[in-house]
């Protein structure tokens, strides 16, 4: 590789925050440990994982005190960083008066959460009711469950490249087979095809395709329903299946 093709490698910010020295597990012991006690459904990335052991706003560190700048934020689950000290704080304090209730009872939090998501919402969105889930798989199984009760339909209409989540249904709303199990079948679970521009499961160029992908849906509903259906679930950008970004 000559010099003007080698890659370019530029130094991180300089960043005031101290890791504190790391003194748990070696690198080698926390995966004996992980492979000796943890199910192996859950995956590394990586020939070598990174193990991280410290965080503070944009940046990691690992075992070593090496920091990285990170542009993943936990598979895009972490918005603000990590360790933001507003959050930390009010993480503290909270849980220093009041670790757990129930919904059951009532406390003024999730109400007035609640107002704060409807007020971020257009006005005339009707988007004024809040539902709070513990994951996103629990979420887009009350979504289906939520759509099949008011429209009394039962057919749902995912896409293919998706993912939707980790349990039973979530992972029938799933077309992608590195997420696929032989004993998890769900019915009256349909897959459209994707918006996929790079990969065009047709072989056309939008916007001369004039958006077939997208029409389809039409002639599934069709053929592989009775015509009525309780729901369409798609990303927004498919991210599992590859940051696929469908067109307008």
């Amino acid at each position: 590789m000559s010099a003007d093709s080698a890659p370019r490698r530029f130094p991180l910010p300089v960043c005031d925050h101290q890791p504190e020295p790391y003194t748990g597990p070696s690198r080698a012991e926390v995966i004996a440990l992980r492979q000796q006690y943890i199910t192996p459904g859950l995956v590394t990335y990586y020939r070598e994982p990174l193990l991280v052991v410290e965080g503070h706003m944009q940046y990691l560190w690992d075992e070593t005190g090496k920091r990285y700048l990170d542009g993943f934020a936990g598979i895009v689950t972490v918005s603000v960083g990590h360790c933001h000290p507003k959050i930390v704080e009010a993480v503290r304090a909270q849980v220093g008066r009041l670790q757990h209730t129930t919904t059951i009872y009532l406390h003024p939090t999730m109400g007035q959460l609640g107002q704060a998501l409807a007020e971020h919402m257009p006005a005339d969105s009707g988007l004024s009711v809040t539902y709070f889930t513990n994951s996103g798989s629990e979420a887009n199984e009350i979504a289906v469950l939520s759509a099949r009760e008011v429209t009394g339909n039962h057919a749902a209409i995912a896409l293919r490249n998706a993912y939707h989540g980790g349990t039973s249904l979530t992972l029938g709303l799933t077309a992608h087979g590195s997420w696929k199990f032989k004993s998890n079948s769900v019915p009256n679970v349909h897959h459209a095809t994707p918006g996929y521009c790079y990969r065009c499961p047709y072989g056309l160029t939008y916007p001369s395709c004039d958006v077939r992908c997208a029409r389809e849906v039409e002639n599934l509903i069709r053929y592989e329903t009775c015509g009525e259906v309780a729901c369409f679930i798609g990303e927004t950008i498919q991210g599992v299946g590859g940051t696929v970004t469908p067109p307008p």
